[in-house]
């Protein structure tokens, strides 16, 4: 299960700081259950706002209440790193998700994200599209398919991530929007978080 944070950056706020605060990857140490998979920023202002967007992979929703418990704890008002990179980040909404695919490794120099309407299509006719559609673009690597659950996240409910080696290399995905039963509703471009370009 992936819980997806979309951020934004406070623009009162020097980047420096942002991108010192706001990295993720040694913020939160309560439980080994929990692991940052990426942590991806919008670059050239290609993809929709917010521009920031932190994948967690959890067990279950058990860890939700984990993390309540946390942050109503003593331990969370004394711990200042994580206060301080609560008040640098501004999370506008969060989105639970299940992985219908997944391939490895996640990292990339560039990530193309796919945000879909699946139209009411199954995970089974899901899954069927994106695999033809990784074969039809084989010299990208899809490396994570998610759908929300329920409507516990912001539309639309499909993400399709793409790990890309250069701009060059996606433009045949880009110019695609092929996707037989659903409705490709955005394309996001980004780099992991401190590379992007603003």
């Amino acid at each position: 299960m992936i819980y997806l944070e979309f951020i934004e950056r406070d623009r009162a706020m020097p980047i420096e700081i942002f991108r010192q605060l706001g990295n993720q990857a040694s913020a939160w140490a309560e439980g080994a259950q929990d692991r940052m998979i990426l942590q991806l920023g919008r670059t050239l202002r290609l993809g929709p706002a917010p521009s920031y967007l932190c994948l967690w992979e959890i067990p279950d929703l058990s860890r939700l209440d984990s993390w309540e418990d946390y942050f109503h704890s003593p331990a969370a008002r004394m711990n200042n790193r994580s206060l301080a990179m609560h008040r640098a980040i501004h999370i506008q909404r969060a989105g639970l998700y299940d992985i219908l695919s997944r391939g490895d490794p996640l990292e990339a120099p560039l990530h193309i994200v796919e945000y879909i309407d699946p139209q009411g299509q199954n995970d089974d006719s899901i899954r069927a599209v994106f695999a033809d559609r990784a074969r039809r673009h084989a010299a990208l690597r899809q490396t994570l398919l998610l759908r929300r659950i329920g409507r516990a996240g912001p539309d639309p409910a499909l993400l399709c991530l793409w790990a890309v080696p250069d701009y060059v290399s996606s433009e045949p995905l880009l110019r695609d929007d092929a996707l037989p039963g659903m409705r490709l509703m955005d394309i996001g471009v980004y780099r992991s978080f401190g590379e992007e370009i603003l």
